[in-house]
């Protein structure tokens, strides 16, 4: 646990060594189980973003879930993540709020043109090595 999420974030989860040949037959496959057991609402296939995902929020417990196939760079970001919030212990709140001041203007959404969390990170990181 990094601890740079919000109470509204998403739980992004990577399915690894799937066997699939390619993401978007995973996250279609999903797409329709997730439809025909009634599990998820609000679900959204993005099958041309450069990482493909499947959004959906869980009914029961309202959890939001953002879910991509086979995209192994991910726990070398989080460790990236980790190392960068020990070195610097100001990129914690600043990065907390600035998510904060993105997702009011809706902004915080890459499929649309907004800002993700980990380019976010790297901005503030870029800025504090400079400081």
């Amino acid at each position: 646990m990094i601890g740079l999420y919000l109470p509204t974030s998403d739980i992004d989860v990577m399915i690894l060594e799937s066997g699939i040949k390619n993401p978007q037959t995973g996250l279609y496959a999903l797409f329709r189980v997730l439809s025909q057991r009634g599990i998820a609402k609000k679900i959204q296939v993005i099958a041309k973003a450069s990482v493909p995902i499947i959004k959906f929020v869980e009914k029961k417990s309202g959890a939001a879930f953002d879910i991509s196939f086979d995209v192994d760079n991910g726990p070398k970001a989080a460790e990236f993540i980790k190392e960068a919030v020990l070195k610097w212990p100001q990129l914690r709140p600043l990065c907390l709020i600035l998510k904060v001041f993105l997702q009011q203007r809706d902004l915080n959404e890459v499929y649309s043109s907004g800002i993700g969390s980990y380019a976010l990170l790297a901005m503030i990181v870029a800025m504090l090595q400079k400081v």
